[in-house]
């Protein structure tokens, strides 16, 4: 089995809530086996550069304390919050981020991609790497953290947005928040669009079964 260490960036104190992203993972990849740990006092998420900031030193003092023996070290979040400096601080570890795991995988599904997000700007691996290829950030009405996502208000306007990338010309939709994979909407927007939908846990979870396949 390949042992994974997954941290979430929002503080859960529900051991269900904590691990459902876990369970996406190991459901799709049952090669894989899939610890959950949470940040502390952020439980909001990330939402905004500030928390972002302040969520980094949490990041990297959970994978160096909980995750240093895990074959891999997935950070579940479409930000990639601390990625860089977990990498650096545990050199030699696979570490992987919801965020740019989602971008590759849409780059190969499409060439006209769309971000379905809570903020009003693409991640930084979609800004980054999408270029030219992103036609937009899309951020659902009434959606400005990933706890509005859990509405049946937000999930209306996630579908909204949905259609109007599909009309926007966008080929393929990359998810901009990992809460969209905890509300489990991936499905239900590629049904009701017609385009490709990327799920960033479920993307995560491809790049650690190569990481297995290959050990």
């Amino acid at each position: 089995m390949f042992d994974i260490g997954l941290i979430r960036v929002i503080t859960l104190d529900d051991p269900e809530a904590l691990s459902c992203h876990g369970r996406l993972i190991e459901r799709a990849y049952p090669g894989l086996s899939v610890e959950s740990a949470c940040i502390p006092d952020q439980p909001e998420g990330i939402h905004s550069e500030e928390l972002g900031q302040i969520a980094v030193p949490k990041i990297v003092e959970l994978a160096r304390t909980r995750f240093v023996d895990k074959d891999m070290i997935l950070i579940s979040c479409a930000d990639d919050p601390g990625l860089a400096e977990v990498r650096a601080a545990l050199p030699g570890k696979p570490v992987a981020g919801a965020g740019e795991c989602t971008v590759a995988l849409a780059m190969k599904a499409g060439k006209r991609v769309g971000v379905l997000g809570i903020v009003d700007w693409p991640p930084k691996a979609y800004r980054e790497q999408l270029r030219d290829s992103l036609v937009g950030n899309y951020r659902p009405e009434g959606v400005s953290s990933t706890l509005d996502l859990q509405t049946d208000a937000g999930r209306a306007a996630c579908l909204r947005a949905a259609r109007q990338m599909a009309e926007d010309g966008c080929d393929v939709i990359a998810l901009g928040c990992t809460g969209l994979a905890t509300i489990g909407i991936a499905g239900e927007l590629q049904r009701e669009t017609g385009l490709p939908v990327i799920d960033p846990v479920v993307a995560m979870g491809a790049f650690a079964a190569y990481g297995a396949a290959h050990r």
